[in-house]
């Protein structure tokens, strides 16, 4: 696409790889298999056929384990998968009790798991941000607002596009930043807050005769409204500080230092969002960086609607202070299970988008996974930047594994695939994007849905279920990583799975 020419273009994404060391398979597949193999020769030399068939249900199984996939997915994987969520589960990792009574350190956020370390600064003109001193990173929260990309008519999708490519060019050529996360927050409250609203601003009739057409007819609008929904745009911006440390040096060292490099960054991403007519409202602060936080965890907890706008302005200062005890003492459970996680007042389910459309589809093809139903949903990708050595080293090992695989089919006299072919021509146009100046960037999505009760958290996944196949993605469910997930997903940490 062409900087003159702004024309809305269908784009295909690249397939999800899935090469190994040979024929597809991957190390530890191969070991495995290897294992079995050893196991029926020695069985056959010292025993001959009668220990070759004895020992069959073991070299057999052996051999299965590394071949065989269960969803695209290995079944060693599977096998550490389950053998890591029943460890954590025997050792009490998956259920956390708050303990009021207990002594925290100052600054530190009483969060479950590996969270608790993570330490809460505020800056001198009111922000806030989080330091994982474990990590090594620094994560700055910002509220966004912009036009819905659905109104915008064809030359403005094309130029938002554009725009949105160059702030990833742009990612990717800042070294210190590792990751940005973009959440949408989809939140139903009811018409009683649009009623509020309309109470407050309206001007007031003197009775009903006074009142004009349009206001009589608003007033019918809400009566019949049920529930709205509510899309707060959050952005997470994540500094690396190992990578950053020179500048962190050069700009007074410690904390000074820390948020003199870590605003610059902020600046960098408000300016560069601005060319894609996204609008940074503000930088949270503490009090609306702990509001996401604690209604991520408790959605019962905080009014329904615009409720973390509400906690940083200044109008609802009162209430926030009110809550403020509680928002800091994080959620008083959380018990992970297979397949969903419960909180304190909420059933939560995240998926991964494993497949993004084998079609070219037009931009905007998630709305309908985006703005599916009226219950509330969590969208986030989060976004890698990758150094281009890092990008160019990947690409000559992904054609290396490809002119291998060519090697053995052509040995055995087995055609490529078609899904093989589209392979190595991805790679071969990644490679010429990078090289004609392009950033490379990993992003990855997920989607995590919340409900009261598992019986409406089952109903929301069938129309969740319902909506990506309109969006022409695959989603799959984290088994035994709802936690991990829960954290990449619905909270504004920027941190994906690792």
């Amino acid at each position: 696409m062409s900087e003159d020419g702004r024309a809305l273009e269908a784009v295909k994404f690249p397939r999800y790889e899935r090469r190994g060391f040979f024929l597809g398979l991957k190390w530890y597949q191969l070991l495995i298999v290897a294992g079995g193999v050893a196991v029926a020769i020695v069985a056959s030399a010292s025993h001959g056929p009668v220990g070759l068939f004895t020992t069959g249900p073991i070299w057999l199984a052996l051999i299965l384990l590394g071949i065989l996939q269960y969803s695209r997915v290995p079944y060693p994987v599977w096998a550490q998968q389950i053998a890591t969520f029943f460890y954590r589960a025997a050792a009490g990792q998956t259920r956390f009790l708050a303990k009021p009574e207990a002594p925290r350190l100052a600054g530190r956020l009483a969060l479950p798991g590996g969270l608790g370390s993570l330490e809460i600064r505020t800056t001198a003109r009111g922000e806030c941000f989080l330091v994982d001193g474990h990590g090594k990173e620094v994560i700055a929260v910002l509220r966004c607002s912009t036009r819905s990309f659905a109104l915008l008519d064809a030359d403005d999708k094309a130029w938002a596009v554009q725009a949105w490519s160059r702030v990833q060019a742009g990612m990717a050529q800042r070294q210190s930043v590792a990751r940005i996360a973009i959440q949408d927050y989809t939140v139903p409250y009811p018409s009683s807050a649009l009623w509020d609203f309309y109470r407050e601003n309206a001007l007031p009739a003197r009775d009903k005769e006074d009142s004009g057409w349009g206001q009589r007819a608003y007033e019918d609008l809400l009566g019949a409204a049920g529930s709205a929904m509510s899309h707060e745009l959050v952005v997470a911006v994540v500094l690396d500080t190992s990578k950053a440390r020179r500048r962190i040096r050069e700009s007074g060292g410690g904390v000074t230092g820390l948020e003199h490099v870590l605003r610059l960054e902020v600046d960098a991403i408000r300016t560069s969002l601005g060319t894609h007519n996204v609008k940074v409202e503000e930088w949270f602060g503490e009090a609306g960086l702990l509001a996401i936080i604690r209604g991520a965890f408790d959605p019962a907890l905080l009014p329904a609607g615009k409720a973390m706008a509400a906690t940083a302005s200044a109008s609802s200062a009162p209430a926030a202070e009110s809550t403020d005890e509680l928002m800091r003492q994080g959620p008083m459970g959380v018990e992970e299970h297979w397949t969903y996680l419960r909180t304190d007042s909420g059933f939560h389910q995240t998926f991964w988008i494993a497949e993004w459309p084998r079609q070219k589809v037009f931009p905007g093809f998630l709305h309908p996974l985006i703005y599916v139903g009226e219950f509330r949903h969590t969208f986030t990708e989060v976004i890698r930047a990758v150094p281009t050595a890092e990008a160019l080293r990947d690409i000559r090992s992904a054609q290396e594994a490809h002119e291998t695989r060519r090697r053995i089919n052509a040995r055995f006299d087995r055609p490529l695939t078609r899904e093989q072919r589209a392979e190595e021509e991805e790679v071969t146009q990644r490679e010429e994007e990078i090289v004609a100046g392009h950033g490379d960037v990993r992003p990855a999505s997920y989607m995590t849905v919340t409900a009261t009760s598992l019986e409406d958290l089952a109903r929301h996944r069938q129309e969740l279920e319902s909506a990506a196949a309109g969006a022409f993605v695959e989603l799959r469910l984290l088994y035994g990583q709802q936690w991990a997930a829960f954290v990449a997903s619905a909270m504004p940490l920027g941190r994906g799975l690792r």
